[in-house]
Formats: C-alpha cells, structure tokens, sequence
C-alpha cells in the first residue's frame, strides 16, 4: 500500500521526505550528509512505474490511462511504501490519479502561498516577487 507525500512543488516537501526517511532510516543517517536519505522516499510518477505497461512511456496519456494499473504492479508485495508527489488527488478526464485499493494514506503538506511565491523567485533566480507571480499563475 502506499503512503502519499503529496504537496505543491516549494512546499517543503524536500524537508518533511528528510525528516521521514530520518525517522525510518534513523540507525543510516549520515551526519556529514542529511539529504542522501531523501533517495528513499521516490517521486511517482516515474517512468520506470510504466514499464511493461504503456507502448510508449514518454506519451503522458498513456501514463494517465495506466496511473491504477502501475500502483496495482507496485503494490503486488503488499509492503507499506512512501512516494512523494505533486499530483493532485483527482482525476484527469476519466483516469483517477490512485484509489483506495492502492492507498494507505496521505500526508498533505501545505505551505502558506506567499512563501510559495517567494521559494519560487529564490530557486529560480527571477527578478521579483511579481515575476514569480507570474510564473506560478501561468497556464503552462
């Protein structure tokens, strides 16, 4: 079964999969290297979550169409695991995102917006608060 980390990109979603991995890994933390954990907790989707699954795993409808059929694959040692995702808890179009029989739970993180907006101008270098703005609300 999985457990979601699901945020917004900039929500501290880096900090809470450190924090996490610290907890479970605690006897493999590395003092001189706090982030190498963080490799434990993988992003979903990736395209190695599609293999066998879609003819063309660079084709996003198709790894839409098999978004169930990849956790089902995941899900087939009944272990508990962790993916980190920026995924929305939904549908797009007739493909929901997961369900209940791939699902454990979920950690949501929120993060207030405006320390969004501002985590955005520092990573990528923008000019100002406004230029970021603009880059969150943009349709693409």
């Amino acid at each position: 079964m999985i457990v979601w980390l699901a945020s917004y990109p900039k929500s501290g979603n880096t900090w809470v999969r450190i924090l996490i991995s610290s907890i479970i890994k605690f006897n493999e933390i590395d003092p001189n290297n706090p982030f190498a954990l963080t490799d434990q907790i993988e992003s979903y989707p990736n395209i190695k979550h599609f293999s066998g699954l879609a003819e063309n795993i660079k084709n996003p409808d198709e790894i839409v169409q098999n978004w169930i059929n990849s956790q089902d694959k995941l899900n087939l040692n009944k272990k508990i695991k962790i993916f980190k995702t920026h995924n929305l808890l939904g549908s797009f179009g007739k493909y929901s995102f997961t369900n209940t029989d791939n699902t454990a739970g979920i950690i949501h993180i929120v993060r207030d917006p405006r320390n969004i907006v501002s985590s955005l101008k520092n990573h990528f270098s923008l000019k100002d608060i406004d230029a970021a703005k603009k880059f969150i609300l943009a349709k693409d």
